[in-house]
């Protein structure tokens, strides 16, 4: 137990994050049942550097067996694997000059056309770009019971030639996760929300965000004004409301905990009222984009990443005590001389270790 703005909170049992030296174990969350019944699932994207289309489907075809089917020469997908029954390996150089056939129009207009030399300055790109522009495995979505065996792939990428984000300073990785959404209604959106705003400081200290991550702007943090609207305790939009008020206020996808795919899934027409549908995969999941990708660190593991999400979930579980966070919260965003902020980052270090 421990004080917060004069407040108590108590977790009903300790988690501890460090590395251990057995089998990582994934946190189950506070639901585990996705809204239209069955286990929720969860999609994984890795990115990093390093290695060409054939040597990532190798490592995958290694571990889970399976054929590289090639789109061209910068994305891919690894089918028939061991897990095929949830979908496939997609491998794609992650770059949007690149996809949609951009390149292929750009080199239209300045005179190169399909051939040899089309070819050359194809595989030329996609050479020089995979450097510094990351490769990126993205994993069929697994049930939760499932998640351990991503451990697998992830053993594997650390003993090849991958380079992860500190490897240089060009590298700004993350590793994605993309947690089906447990509840579809409003106020269970809004208070993961809540739990996120609340823990952002401390997911950022515990994750040791990288900072070439951090001076790019695909992870910058929530406008405060944002943070005073939802962690307000009168704050009871409806979908529709939640929705627009977020778009309002962050009308981007470069969030740590990206909303609008989820969002996208429940109300299209709203959320494409103000983004290019090409700009948003609707999906009835969160995209939460805030870990590094660390494969060249020995004690990094995914379930240490995925286990600090749990911990969002949990606190949203928790309606009183989400109340109590909230306050403080706002009592911090009111009086910022004062050190609340810090120590309400030292006791969530105390709560969870």
């Amino acid at each position: 137990m421990f004080a917060i703005g004069g407040q108590s909170v108590l977790l009903s049992a300790p988690m501890v994050l460090s590395p251990s030296a057995q089998s990582p174990v994934f946190w189950k969350p506070p639901v585990t049942t996705a809204p239209g019944g069955g286990e929720r699932v969860v999609g994984v994207e890795l990115e990093f550097a390093g290695l060409d289309m054939a040597g990532i489907a190798e490592i995958i075809t290694g571990v889970y067996g399976g054929r590289l089917e090639t789109k061209d020469v910068w994305s891919g997908k690894v089918c028939g694997t061991s897990l095929a029954e949830f979908g496939d390996f997609a491998i794609e150089l992650d770059a949007s000059l690149l996809k949609d056939g951009k390149l292929e129009r750009y080199l239209g207009k300045v005179g190169v056309e399909k051939g040899e030399t089309f070819s050359s300055v194809e595989d030329f790109v996609a050479r020089s770009a995979r450097h510094i522009v990351p490769m990126e495995i993205v994993a069929p979505p697994l049930p939760l019971g499932r998640l351990p065996e991503l451990e697998r792939l992830r053993a594997a990428l650390a003993a090849s030639a991958a380079k992860d984000t500190r490897a240089s300073v060009f590298h700004a990785f993350g590793t994605h996760f993309n947690p089906e959404a447990p509840s579809f209604e409003a106020a269970d959106i809004r208070d993961i929300l809540r739990a996120f705003l609340i823990l952002y400081d401390w997911l950022k200290e515990k994750l040791e965000v990288d900072l070439s991550r951090r001076l790019t702007p695909f992870i910058d943090p929530f406008p405060r004004a944002y943070a005073r609207l939802v962690l307000a305790p009168d704050y009871a939009p409806d979908l529709d409301t939640l929705i627009r008020d977020y778009l309002r206020h962050n009308p981007t996808r470069n969030r740590p905990l990206d909303m609008l795919p989820l969002f996208a899934h429940l109300r299209e027409d709203v959320v494409f009222e103000g983004f290019e549908p090409k700009l948003v995969s609707p999906r009835p999941a969160y995209h939460y984009r805030l870990p590094n990708c660390s494969l060249n660190d020995p004690a990094w593991t995914l379930a240490s990443e995925w286990n600090r999400w749990v911990v969002v979930e949990r606190v949203a579980a928790d309606k009183e005590r989400m109340a109590h966070l909230a306050e403080s919260w706002l009592h911090w965003l009111d009086h910022p001389a004062q050190v609340v902020a810090g120590r309400i980052a030292a006791k969530i270090r105390e709560w969870f270790a």
